[in-house]
């Protein structure tokens, strides 16, 4: 064939990206939706979450007849809490405590509890407050559904919206969802909490409420003389782990209450994670998972922030991956290489009786 010696005719350009755009279109008609890895244990996670959600909600309104604020907590979950009490201690966003009221948040833990190599029968660390009530369920779900073994630290106060009232702190909450058999979970070990885990920035009213609570619950109560001392009495709780999971604004998680450590898995050893148990289980070159923005989760997982309604259990990109026909790919792609490879190498415009644009220029 006659080999091409000028430049390729308009039209043939123009038609190549014309075959490429209706071949583009087939391969987005060949989309389909097919369950995302670990959707098992995501929609599991999902329901167990759910139905604990379920509990707490009836808990909440025939037993403490705690009345649900239709304003803050628009889809009615009764798992936002007041926004100051005598046991609340820090600021938090109202929208994170909405965000976790989505079940379907589980199947974000799901994944981040298995990209931080968490395995059956491993024993992870959970040191949290009364921030997140439905955050914390969330995390036990997806402790149960992947068979993990919790050893669990709980500081009692709470950020605002949180598990804030006597009768509805997460204490006993905890102890509600155990006893309605849920799980068999419950706290090793609890502190007042506060910005120093010692009750500090809370009422003398509320450090005795809080005392009284876990001694009514029967769960040993830490009284550090110091952060270090707090920080230290955690890590000999947690010093079988091999994973520890931080959740909330409990200080001890950075050892510093100025300090605001980002919502991520830290890994490398040489990461800047302040003086507390997160800095403590990394230098020790074990994973940590910490949660102190949920939202920030819910944006990486494609979740809604503050949804409202709440979504369908089940559905989303967490659940459900959209798949294209890799074969057809494949051919159509071999197609338009040999067609440009073709049109570059041969004057295919000359056995079509097309002027090239050099010899309609000398016309």
């Amino acid at each position: 064939m006659r080999r091409r010696r000028g430049k390729v005719n308009r039209w043939v350009i123009a038609s190549l990206a014309l075959l490429a755009l209706i071949l583009f279109y087939s391969e987005l008609k060949t989309a389909r939706f097919v369950k995302a890895r670990l959707y098992s244990e995501k929609l599991q996670a999902a329901q167990l979450s759910a139905q604990a959600f379920g509990i707490i909600k009836n808990y909440r309104v025939t037993r403490l007849e705690l009345p649900i604020d239709s304003v803050n907590d628009p889809n009615g979950t009764g798992l936002i809490g007041l926004q100051y009490t005598p046991v609340t201690y820090g600021r938090s966003d109202l929208s994170d405590a909405l965000t976790v009221t989505n079940p379907n948040f589980s199947a974000a833990l799901i994944e981040l509890l298995v990209r931080a190599g968490a395995k059956a029968d491993d024993t992870v660390a959970i040191n949290w407050d009364g921030t997140y009530p439905a955050l914390n369920v969330q995390v036990l779900a997806a402790v149960r559904t992947l068979k993990l073994i919790p050893v669990i630290v709980t500081a009692q106060s709470a950020g605002m919206w949180g598990a804030n009232w006597p009768g509805f702190t997460w204490l006993e909450l905890e102890r509600l969802l155990r006893d309605a058999g849920i799980w068999e979970y419950t706290t090793r070990l609890a502190t007042v909490g506060g910005e120093a885990d010692d009750g500090r920035g809370i009422s003398p009213e509320g450090r005795s409420i809080l005392r009284q609570i876990a001694d009514s619950l029967s769960i040993p109560l830490l009284s550090p003389e110091s952060l270090r001392q707090a920080i230290n009495s955690r890590m000999e709780v947690f010093r079988r782990c091999r994973l520890l999971i931080a959740v909330g604004l409990p200080v001890t998680n950075s050892g510093d209450p100025l300090l605001k450590l980002p919502t991520r898995i830290f890994s490398d050893r040489h990461a800047k994670a302040g003086s507390g148990i997160v800095a403590e289980f990394i230098k020790s070159g074990r994973r940590v998972i910490h949660i102190a923005k949920p939202s920030r989760i819910a944006l990486d997982y494609r979740l809604p922030v503050a949804p409202e309604p709440l979504p369908e259990i089940g559905r989303g990109r967490l659940f459900f991956e959209r798949r294209y026909s890799v074969g057809l790919a494949v051919i159509f792609s071999a197609i338009l290489i040999a067609l440009l490879i073709f049109v570059v190498r041969y004057d295919i415009e000359f056995y079509l009786g097309v002027k090239s644009e050099e010899e309609q220029e000398a016309v």
